[in-house]
């Protein structure tokens, strides 16, 4: 199981990449849990989570967002402007498991 934490503005947006990231999961055969929360609220879920990825209209807390997540051992990522004005989830999925430790892709159920 992979989950990923999402640090979005309000989340609204980023439902539907989210939707889109859990499509492409179900294609691969990986099993994937993806949360996006405000930047208010992800505090207390970083630590549950095994990547944290921010959306570009919050790059300005990026700073304070990588200081958390790292003090925590999580790795931490900005979401490619392109890929989440797209919503491509395929990429952001792909992104997200350049962003893993090897043995951490064990959600993948098949090839």
């Amino acid at each position: 199981m992979i989950r990923v934490l999402i640090v979005c503005s309000w989340g609204m947006s980023t439902s539907l990449l989210v939707d889109s990231m859990l499509a492409a999961a179900q294609e691969y055969q990986y099993e994937l849990i993806v949360e996006a929360l405000s930047a208010g609220e992800y505090l207390e879920k970083v630590e549950a989570c095994d990547v944290v990825l921010i959306a570009p209209q919050i790059r300005h807390l990026r700073k304070s967002i990588e200081k958390l997540a790292s003090s925590v051992g999580k790795p931490v990522a900005m979401i490619e402007p392109f890929h989440y004005a797209t919503m491509n989830g395929r990429a952001v999925l792909e992104q997200v498991l350049r962003l893993l430790p090897r043995n951490t892709q064990e959600g993948k159920t098949a090839t």
